[in-house]
């Protein structure tokens, strides 16, 4: 016969499966105490690890690579979201004289104008959230939801850097290391090893002598001067770009403790060194196939060389509240590189 109150469990809360193994209740056992009747419980195993887990606060963020195109180049709003297309004009003086004579109608001066033409484009992404997951990830203390729209920013920024480095292809839209319109690269300087032989290669891991990288940035500085038709000199402010990886390579230091760096520092004194990522292999994410260093004149005629440009830095569009989730679309648009003097700019490649 069914014990009655298996009977009610069964009736009462959907207790059910083959309890036959049940052979008593707790109100039908002696006290646990009891050494007749054997303990209830089982064998004592610990507690949960939740109760002495520690959760840290401060939240890791992995390492990406750092977006530095607009620090290195400038950055500036041209037109806004709905402009297609740019065009910057470039005048040209031109002109002769002659003898002067009072009734002579010799010599003649004009000039010329061409319109440089650029187009934009504009990319977007998504964010989306649900409520239970927004509530899930808050009782383990994360901000999820900013978490998220802080991706969003991150991968639109992600995109404007290679964009401002590397262009469009198929658009009127160039990069800062690739522009059809800079001058032809140059090559480093021969290199030699310590005992005077030719080294295994020509660029600045191939040396530990400071003279021969040191030879390598005034072989673009020298490039520079016949580029520029004359237009600078030692003191005129430079920036010299190089990539990330090759920063030690300013540290190697002659005999007398002295490095590129101090030297450059010395000779060049408004020359402005910052590193790129994107200008070497390694660090580039498969979109560069060489390494190069680039040393441009900052501005010519009260002109900057070259600025990054974009129509919207940011645009949030309207948040979109769904039944239990929520989304937001941002975009943003850019114009690339735009060098105003391509020819204030010299490229060395292999290094």
């Amino acid at each position: 016969m069914r014990h009655p109150d298996l009977v009610a469990l069964e009736r009462d809360w959907g207790v059910t499966g083959d309890l036959r193994h049940v052979s008593r209740f707790a109100h039908d056992a002696q006290l646990a105490m009891d050494a007749a009747s054997g303990p209830i419980t089982q064998a004592n195993i610990g507690i949960p690890s939740l109760f002495t887990t520690w959760v840290d606060p401060t939240i890791i963020e992995t390492i990406v690579t750092p977006t530095k195109s607009e620090e290195v180049y400038g950055s500036a709003k041209k037109g806004d979201w709905i402009t297609s297309f740019a065009q910057f004009p470039m005048v040209e003086y031109s002109g002769d004289v002659a003898a002067y004579e009072d009734y002579s109608r010799d010599g003649m001066t004009g000039a010329n104008v061409n319109w440089e033409v650029r187009q934009s484009f504009h990319y977007q992404t998504y964010t989306e959230w649900g409520e239970r997951e927004g509530e899930l990830m808050g009782a383990a203390q994360l901000d999820w939801i900013s978490r998220k729209n802080l991706a969003s920013i991150a991968v639109l920024n992600k995109a404007q850097n290679a964009i401002n480095l590397y262009g469009i292809s198929g658009l009127q839209l160039r990069g800062a290391l690739n522009d059809a319109d800079l001058p032809p690269a140059i090559q480093p300087t021969p290199k030699t090893n310590a005992s005077g032989g030719a080294a295994s290669g020509n660029t600045w891991f191939d040396t530990s002598d400071p003279l021969q990288v040191y030879s390598d940035i005034l072989s673009m500085y020298t490039t520079a001067l016949t580029q520029m038709a004359g237009n600078l000199t030692l003191e005129t402010p430079m920036k010299l770009v190089i990539p990330t990886t090759h920063q030690t390579c300013l540290l190697y230091a002659n005999q007398y403790k002295t490095t590129v760096k101090e030297l450059l520092k010395e000779n060049l004194p408004n020359l402005e060194i910052v590193s790129l990522p994107e200008a070497g292999v390694s660090l580039s994410g498969g979109q560069s196939k060489v390494t190069q260093a680039q040393l441009f004149v900052k501005q010519v005629e009260g002109q900057e060389t070259v600025t990054t440009a974009f129509t919207e830095k940011l645009r949030a569009h309207r948040v979109e509240n769904f039944t239990s989730y929520t989304r937001q679309k941002k975009s943003q648009g850019t114009w690339g590189t735009i060098w105003r003097y391509p020819l204030a700019c010299v490229t060395m490649v292999g290094i």
